[in-house]
């Protein structure tokens, strides 16, 4: 029996991401430690170029009409083959300036490679939705993991130049061959098939098919490739704009902690090469976290692992202080899990809770629009993190804010849990129940 064409785009995305994440950011974080040293650049402003990688957030909000205009394929290889040009730049230059603006266009790069994964996971999977899009998602992380420690491994030997140009290479091979390799068909109509593989006209595909991707077994090529809804359904929302100033406080913790975890473990005492396998181990977690939360979603309720990922993200914090203030080995494993989960699962619980609330938006533009509040807030917290930093001169009062912001967003994503809307709400792959039906 073939394979489904569908989990061979699955897999080509994986790989994809692997590289983009796992090499564009995971594998950048361990450099802050090598740049601050060679160039004497304050923490907030080697923290400043992680999140740098973020800083082309505005572009976000043009997400779905770039999808409907240009192709979600054409913009995910041209989203890679920038963060490689930009890479491979980036080990010739060695102004704070230069960088700045090559981690820039490397943010580029990821946004539109990003940007299109909801909506290309959605052409081919509906009642599999959020493993799909967890498996895709779980690449990322898996390349944090294997990434991080051969890229410590290779500044340690060779410096940080040289681990530029290893990941720009793995970025054209790794990264790219696989999505060349499955380019052409759009959807799993050219087979004959409907979506998840299923025949033609199965009932539950042609229920959840049109709200969950706009795509329904059946349709005409043209209409699969275009996304329904429009944006300012969202924007003139306030249970959009709630969701946002959930999404603030979640990811201010999430961005701080990320930043500078390498800085945290080695100013604990740690070595830079127990900093990379530490990094490597939370990539591991958060690829596991990717798995289990999408076949959680798939099956029970949004607020379940709403509640989950909100306290794994506050348990790391506080691992992660403990860190900084006792020496703990013990912390540092509960830290690598805990925030490792909550990077792994946080973005499908957001994505399922947007799919829940907006049913009849396209999870192309849905999903732009709430990745520019995400981002965009990535982008600010990393530096604003190393500010606190410089001031104190100590990472306990950063850590225990980052903890504090943690603890606001868990209040705030209660109140949007609570609603009618996703209050009892399963999904059952054998009578998957119709979004529409939430609301």
């Amino acid at each position: 029996m073939p394979i489904y064409h569908g989990n061979k785009v699955l897999a080509a995305l994986f790989m994809a991401g692997f590289m983009v994440y796992g090499g564009g950011l995971y594998c950048f974080v361990l450099l802050v430690p090598p740049l601050t040293a060679e160039f004497h650049w304050s923490r907030a402003a080697t923290s400043g170029l992680v999140t740098a990688f973020w800083l082309s957030a505005p572009l976000i909000l043009f997400g779905g009409s770039a999808i409907k205009r240009f192709g979600a394929t054409r913009l995910l290889i041209f989203g890679i083959l920038l963060e490689t040009v930009c890479v491979t730049l980036l080990s010739t230059v060695s102004t704070f300036g230069e960088m700045y603006l090559l981690r820039a266009g490397m943010g580029v790069g990821k946004v539109m490679f990003a940007v299109t994964l909801p909506y290309a996971v959605s052409r081919w999977f509906s009642r599999h939705y959020s493993l799909g899009l967890g498996l895709v998602w779980a690449g990322w992380h898996v390349g944090g993991m294997v990434l991080a420690p051969l890229v410590g491994e290779i500044i340690v030997h060779y410096g940080w130049r040289a681990a530029c140009l290893a990941i720009a290479a793995g970025l054209l091979t790794i990264g790219l061959v696989p999505v060349l390799a499955t380019k052409g068909p759009r959807s799993p109509h050219e087979f004959g098939l409907g979506l998840d593989g299923d025949p033609l006209g199965q009932a539950g595909v042609s229920a959840l098919a049109p709200v969950n991707s706009g795509v329904a077994a059946g349709v005409s090529d043209s209409t699969a490739a275009h996304p329904a809804g429009r944006l300012r359904d969202l924007l003139g929302s306030a249970t959009f704009w709630m969701v946002a100033l959930t999404t603030l406080f979640f990811y201010a913790a999430y961005g701080g902690l990320l930043t500078h975890e390498a800085s945290v473990v080695e100013g604990a005492g740690f070595s830079p090469s127990m900093s990379s396998w530490v990094l490597g181990s939370t990539a591991g977690f958060a690829a596991l976290g990717g798995v289990l939360s999408g076949w959680l979603l798939d099956r029970f309720s949004v607020r379940a692992v709403g509640i989950a990922m909100h306290l794994l993200l506050l348990a790391g914090a506080l691992s992660l202080l403990m860190v900084a203030r006792a020496h703990s080995a013990a912390a540092l494993v509960g830290y690598a899990a805990c925030f490792g989960v909550t990077i792994g699962g946080g973005d499908l619980y957001f994505v399922a809770l947007l799919r829940r609330r907006f049913p009849t938006v396209s999870v192309a533009y849905s999903y732009s629009a709430w990745y520019f509040c995400e981002i965009l807030t990535l982008l600010l917290a990393g530096p604003a993190a190393g500010r606190i930093f410089d001031l104190t001169g100590n990472y306990d009062t950063t850590l225990a804010l980052l903890a504090g912001s943690a603890v606001l967003a868990g209040i705030l994503s209660w109140f949007i849990l609570r609603g009618p809307a996703l209050r009892g709400m399963r999904a059952n792959p054998r009578n998957p129940v119709h979004p529409a039906a939430a609301d």
